[in-house]
C-alpha cells in the first residue's frame, strides 16, 4: 500500500508543474500554443551531411516563446539518420548541437560513432532555465525570456568518409526504400 502512495506520489510531482507541452513532426503542420500559433517546418527531402562543417537540421528549428511563468523550457528533437554512399561503408559519425537564438549551447553537443550500421535514430536535448538573472546561453541559462526565440539543432559529420543522411531511412520492409522521415519535435515549459 505504501509503495502505491509513494508512486502517486512521484507522478504527481513530475507532471504538476507542466505549463505547455507540445509534441509535432515536421510536416508543415500548425500548432497552437499559450503565446499563438507556429507553422511547423515541412521536411520533404534527406539531407547530406559530408563534412565537418555544421549546418542547420531542416525541420528541427522552431520560433518559440513559453507561457509566462515559465523557468524551465526543455526542447527535444529526435531525428533518423541513414547511410550515405561515399565514405567508409557503413560508418557514420554524426556530431550535433542545440543553437539558441544564434547561440550553440555547449551543454547539448553530442558525438556518435554508428559502425556497419545503415538506419539510425537519436535525438538532442535542450533544457533551457529561465533564471531572471544574467544569460549564459551556452550553459543553458538564459535571464529572461518574453518574445520567441529561435531554437534549432545543428549537425555535421566526424569526418568526409563518417558521412550520413539525415531525416531518412534507408531500409525498410524489405527493401532500399529511402524513405522521408521528418524529425519529431518536442518542447516541454515548467513552471
Amino acid at each position: 500500500m505504501a509503495q502505491t502512495k509513494i508512486k502517486k506520489d512521484l507522478i504527481d510531482a513530475s507532471f504538476g508543474n507542466i505549463l505547455e507541452q507540445i509534441t509535432y513532426r515536421a510536416d508543415g503542420r500548425t500548432i497552437t500554443t499559450q503565446q499563438g500559433s507556429i507553422t511547423a517546418p515541412n521536411v520533404t527531402a534527406i539531407t547530406n551531411v559530408t563534412s565537418a562543417t555544421f549546418l542547420d537540421v531542416p525541420g528541427t528549428n522552431i520560433d518559440y516563446q513559453p507561457p509566462t511563468g515559465s523557468s524551465l523550457v526543455v526542447y527535444e528533437a529526435n531525428m533518423q539518420l541513414r547511410y550515405l554512399a561515399g565514405g567508409t561503408n557503413g560508418y557514420m559519425g554524426p556530431s550535433l548541437l542545440v543553437n539558441f537564438d544564434g547561440t550553440d549551447v555547449t551543454y547539448t553537443r553530442k558525438g556518435y560513432l554508428f559502425q556497419a550500421s545503415y538506419d539510425e535514430e537519436f535525438s538532442v536535448f535542450l533544457a533551457m532555465q529561465i533564471t531572471g538573472g544574467s544569460d549564459s546561453i551556452a550553459s543553458e541559462q538564459v535571464g529572461s525570456w518574453t518574445s520567441a526565440k529561435t531554437i534549432k539543432t545543428r549537425a555535421c559529420a566526424y569526418s568526409s568518409t563518417y558521412r550520413y543522411a539525415l531525416n531518412g531511412s534507408y531500409h525498410y520492409a524489405g527493401s532500399g526504400a529511402n524513405i522521408v522521415m521528418p524529425p519529431l519535435i518536442k518542447i516541454t515549459a515548467y513552471s
